[in-house]
């Protein structure tokens, strides 16, 4: 075990490391001079000299790399073009990306696993096919336009949720109208995702020698099912589950504008648009580092879960 997350953990670490320069450098090759952008477009010589010596632009790129992650790792990504911190900034705005992506795991877990359950039991019936329809819809539907579409339905004419905004924890209720329609919204292509994944992961495990054998022993088919081939479809049914976090907190940039939530998402494109460099590294440094964290977490699960796998 302490073989594994050690190699496992070094792998990561070599990973950020990577990732980390892919975004330095990735932010110093958007076109204009980040001192003007700084600067707030102001062009005085003086001043883009002043900016350029206060964020070390006039540094070679390894000096600036190196004082950059030195900071990172001390917790300090700066100040963005409102002289207000950087980390601050993001971690204010992380518990509402994270509250929806959890949410809408939630939804896709409660939905996408009992269909793609059924889906397999009545493998070319007119279930199987029926849920594989609706997960195709789910797969090619955009999030922008089931977002509006739900916003017209639920918020405009049924007056059921509201169509938009952010309410904090202190009001559960009022927090959970408010995340409703955005978390099922994004939990349309996941759901659709888990499905053809447990669809196919069941049909593996049914055809399996020891599912064969149980039957064959006498035991219900509802015990063969869910205590045989379900238990050991899950191993990667959890698997895709890690990894599609990741891609839910990518995918809330599009529902959160959407939805006019203030989250990580929303805050991403706001970087890009004002050309705010110091927030742009510390947002997409941050996105990678969460990402790789997601990943080395759905490592360990799945060697924990799957005994065959030596985790020594």
């Amino acid at each position: 075990m302490g073989g594994f997350l050690i190699r496992r953990t070094g792998a990561a670490v070599v990973v950020l490391v990577f990732a980390s320069m892919l975004v330095f450098l990735g932010v110093r090759a958007i076109p204009g001079d980040p001192a003007i952008a700084l600067g707030a477009e102001n062009r005085d010589p003086a001043l883009l000299a002043q900016i350029r010596h206060k964020y070390m632009l006039d540094r070679p790129l390894p000096v600036q790399y190196a004082h950059w992650i030195w900071l990172a790792l001390h917790g300090d990504l700066g100040v963005d073009q409102r002289e207000l911190p950087v980390a601050h900034t993001i971690w204010s705005r992380i518990p509402i990306t994270l509250e929806l992506a959890l949410l809408s795991m939630f939804f896709a877990t409660i939905i996408g696993i009992p269909a793609g359950v059924i889906a397999a039991v009545r493998r070319g019936k007119p279930d199987d096919h029926a849920v594989t329809g609706v997960a195709l819809v789910g797969l090619s539907v955009p999030h922008f336009w089931l977002g509006l579409l739900a916003i017209i339905w639920f918020a405009v004419d049924l007056h059921w949720l509201p169509s938009g905004g952010y309410v904090g924890w202190a009001h559960p209720i009022d927090n959970l109208k408010h995340m409703l329609l955005p978390a099922l919204v994004l939990s349309a292509g996941f759901s659709a995702v888990l499905m053809r994944q447990m669809r196919s992961s069941m049909l593996d495990s049914l055809g399996a020698d020891y599912v064969r054998t149980a039957r064959a022993k006498g035991l219900s088919e509802s015990r063969v099912v869910g205590h045989h081939a379900l238990r050991n479809s899950l191993i990667t049914v959890t698997t895709v589950m890690g990894l599609q976090l990741g891609a839910l907190i990518s995918g809330a940039v599009v529902t959160e504008t959407v939805f006019q939530i203030a989250g990580f998402g929303r805050l991403t494109i706001e970087s890009v648009q004002q050309r705010d460099y110091t927030l742009i590294q510390g947002v997409v440094l941050v996105a990678a580092a969460g990402y790789v964290f997601a990943n080395l977490i759905v490592d360990i699960v799945y060697s924990l879960l799957n005994p065959r796998i030596r985790i020594s």
